[in-house]
Order: C-alpha cells, then sequence, then structure tokens
C-alpha cells in the first residue's frame, strides 16, 4: 500500500514538473519578468496589508491569464495541412507545392507565424498571417534540388504570442513527407567508353555494316552504311558524315567504381567534387545501358554498395536509388575499394572509376587490373579547382604513363563536354612541383 501511494505521488510529481517546464518554455523574458513583479507585489501587500497592492496585483494576474488564453487558443483554431505536387525530384529541378492554412472556429485569429521544416538543402519556407473567421490562406512553396539524398519535407510549426508578448507558444501539425532527388544525368554522345577485348581475340577495331552490341568510336561514313549508325553531333562538328564505329568480340559488362571517401571531397560554396562525381556515374551508367550494356555499381559510402551488372531501366533505377541513398561519408580508400572488388570485376569487363583522390597508390592497382586484361577508364574530379590544397595532376600523369585513359572534370565545367575526348599533357598545365620529373617520360611517349 505504501508502495502505490509512493508511485502515485512520484507520477504526480514528474507531471507537474512537465507541465511547469512546459510553461516555464512557453513565457517570453518579458512574461517572467511580469511574474517576479507580480510576486513582490503581493509579497508588499501580504506585509503592508495595503488594498490598492491587492487589487493592482489581481488586476495583473487576471491580465496575465487572458494574455495566456488568449496566445492557447489563438492556435487551436487553426488547421493546417501541406500539398506536395512531387515526392520525387532530380538534381537541378524544382519541387513545388503549397501550405495551406484554415480557421475553425468564428473568432478571427491574431497574428500567426507559420514555418515548414525540412533537412533539404536551401528549403526555407516561413510567413505570417492573420486569418478572419471561417477564413483561409494558401502559400505556393517552391525548393530547387540542389544535391542529391533522401530528405523530409515538414512538419508545419505555427507560433502565436500574446499582444503584449509574455507568451510564445508553438503546434505541430501535419507528417513529414519524404522526397527522393536523383542525382542529376547529363547526355554523354561521344563518350567512348573502354572496351574490354575476349581472349584470343584481335585487340584491333573491325569496321562492321551491322550492329553490334557496343560503339567504340566514330569514323568517315562508308557507302551502305545504314542511318541509325549516322553519329549526328560529329557530322555537325566536322561537316561531313561520321558513323560509329562497333566493335567485334567485345564484353558488355561495364562496372562503375565510385570515389565516396569523405577525405577526398571538397565543398566550393555550392559546389560540391562529390555531386560532381555522382553525375558523372549516373550519366555513364545511361550512356551505357544505352549501348545495351550490363552496368554494375561499386561506391563505398555510409555503406558499402554494390550493385551487380544488370540491364534496362530497371537497372537504372536501381543505379539512381543507390546514388540518392549514399553518402559522402565513406572511410575506406579508393586503393582497398578496388583491391577488395577486383575478383568481382572479373576479366572481361570494363571498369570507369570516378573520383577526386591526390593519392596515387590507386593507380598502381588498375594497372595490375589492365595488365590482366581489363579496358579501365578514370575520370578525375579536380579538387584544386574547389579550393582544394593539392591537384590531381600527379595521378592524372601516372594513369598517363600507364597507358590508362582518364578524363578531368573541373569546377564548372560542362561535364558532357569534359568527357568528350580524353584528357592530355595540356591539359594538366597546373603542375606541381612534385608532378614536374613525371612529366619527361609521358612526353617522350
Amino acid at each position: 500500500m505504501f508502495r502505490e501511494i509512493t508511485a502515485r505521488l512520484y507520477l504526480h510529481v514528474q507531471m507537474m514538473r512537465t507541465a511547469l517546464s512546459r510553461f516555464y518554455a512557453q513565457t517570453t523574458p518579458r512574461g517572467r519578468g511580469m511574474f517576479v513583479l507580480l510576486a513582490i507585489i503581493l509579497l508588499i501587500a501580504s506585509a503592508t496589508g495595503e488594498v490598492v497592492l491587492y487589487r493592482f496585483g489581481y488586476f495583473l494576474i487576471v491580465g496575465i491569464a487572458a494574455c495566456y488564453v488568449w496566445t492557447w487558443t489563438n492556435l487551436r483554431r487553426l488547421d493546417m495541412w501541406m500539398e506536395e505536387q512531387g515526392l520525387i525530384g532530380q538534381v537541378g529541378e524544382v519541387l513545388t507545392g503549397s501550405i495551406c492554412v484554415h480557421n475553425d472556429s468564428a473568432i478571427p485569429t491574431g497574428w500567426v507565424e507559420i514555418g515548414l521544416v525540412s533537412d533539404m538543402p536551401g528549403h526555407v519556407c516561413e510567413g505570417a498571417t492573420r486569418l478572419p473567421a471561417r477564413g483561409w490562406e494558401q502559400w505556393r512553396t517552391e525548393v530547387l534540388c540542389r544535391s542529391r539524398g533522401v530528405y523530409t519535407i515538414g512538419p508545419l510549426i505555427a507560433q502565436s504570442s500574446d499582444p503584449i508578448g509574455l507568451f510564445r507558444m508553438q503546434t505541430t501539425h501535419t507528417h513529414p513527407i519524404t522526397v527522393v532527388v536523383y542525382p542529376h544525368v547529363v547526355e554523354l554522345p561521344e563518350l567512348q567508353l573502354p572496351v574490354a577485348d575476349l581472349s584470343g581475340e584481335e585487340r584491333a577495331p573491325i569496321h562492321l555494316h551491322t550492329r553490334s552490341a557496343q560503339a567504340s568510336s566514330v569514323r568517315d561514313y562508308s557507302s551502305g552504311d545504314s542511318l541509325n549508325r549516322i553519329h549526328w553531333p560529329s557530322t555537325a562538328r566536322h561537316g561531313q558524315l561520321m558513323a560509329k564505329d562497333f566493335d567485334s568480340g567485345k564484353s558488355s559488362d561495364v562496372w562503375i567504381i565510385l570515389d565516396l571517401d569523405r577525405s577526398t571531397h571538397l565543398i566550393k560554396e555550392v559546389e560540391r567534387t562529390d555531386e560532381y562525381a555522382v553525375t558523372v556515374a549516373a550519366s555513364v551508367a545511361r550512356f551505357a545501358l544505352s549501348q545495351q550494356c550490363s552496368v554494375g555499381l561499386i561506391a563505398y559510402g555510409d555503406y558499402e554498395y554494390v550493385l551487380a551488372p544488370s540491364g534496362g531501366t530497371t537497372q537504372m533505377s536501381r543505379v539512381l536509388e543507390t546514388l540518392s541513398l549514399s553518402k559522402t561519408e565513406g572511410t575506406v580508400s579508393l586503393k582497398e575499394v578496388i583491391v577488395e572488388n577486383s575478383p568481382k570485376i572479373g576479366r572481361l569487363a570494363s571498369t570507369v572509376v570516378v573520383t577526386s583522390s591526390t593519392a596515387t597508390d590507386w593507380v598502381s592497382e588498375l594497372q595490375h587490373l589492365r595488365y590482366l586484361g581489363l579496358s579501365i577508364a578514370v575520370v578525375l574530379v579536380e579538387p584544386m579547382s574547389f579550393g582544394g590544397e593539392r591537384s590531381c595532376t600527379e595521378a592524372g600523369l601516372r594513369l598517363m604513363s600507364a597507358g590508362i585513359t582518364s578524363y578531368m572534370i573541373r569546377s564548372g565545367d560542362d561535364i558532357s563536354r569534359a568527357l568528350s575526348r580524353p584528357t592530355t599533357v595540356a591539359d594538366l598545365s597546373e603542375l606541381e612541383p612534385s608532378d614536374t620529373a613525371l612529366l619527361t617520360p609521358v612526353l617522350n611517349a
């Protein structure tokens, strides 16, 4: 019996503490000062017995209670909800929606501040309104998708205060909405994927007049070529008909290795190296799938994401979803990722590595894979152009020395144009002192 009474008493004390804590949080500094003033007046009134002080104290009590009731009812009369027009977006797109606020009572409301909570970068939505009896108001919201990821929009928070400013309360409406932002994907009409040759077959490309699985380059148009073989961007650039050149005896598996090691990525204002890298990975995946290739993805970020090679639109959806979920929080170096996953790639697959690493130890691992027969290409996202202290020039020079095709992308570059031709020595003009010694063998090659 004694324990039961003690437990109930403890429960009531905890409830009282919670209520007082909430009431204290709802009271502004001016309101706390008013309570101090009230306590002083009542204390003096009880000591002196002055009726005027008692009346003034009662007047303050009524005024404070009226302010509290005003603020509380001002929020309880509101009904709010969100109307989102899209729950899936892509980097660069604008997601639109609306916020609706309705006054359910026959009494007009005072000023109410409406805010929308969101962890989406650049998403800020807030305003103030005063609604008439049974009135309502609607705001249109627009947010630019700046980076990939899974975000929450909501809940709605309404805040109100009394005319004197003694209390400030807030209430929460609706549940958060989950929004998925896919990475940006660009067209790569002039990209030449690395093509892995089958063992024992001729390595030189064979010009075919029938369409095979993968186009590796462009050439002059020959009599008898069908119209669907014409490569129109190259035709416009060269001023003459150019045809797609397809190799025979090639593997149609393309592995994309995306480096999400957080120590290698940088942010420059609103531009980020990892967003460039993810865009490249998504764009290469779509290009390879359009060439009837099977695409696999390896990305070690917050988790180890590995997608087995597959084709079709379903695989593209998997790639985009994986890239959206992945975060640049990896702690595994690119070298370790390559070593760990090289058995999965196999000897008859093509590999595209996307990284902004300034280290060079991973180049030797790629060189070893190349000796085993893999065709490899590397896309370097130059960290120095994003404000980094070091450049990936040395890695680019070592790739050239190893005979591995590389592409370089800097901050502000057009990704489609940057991937239209491999990097040359002239592109690596900003050399670090330690890189100068590497330039001679490349020039003599």
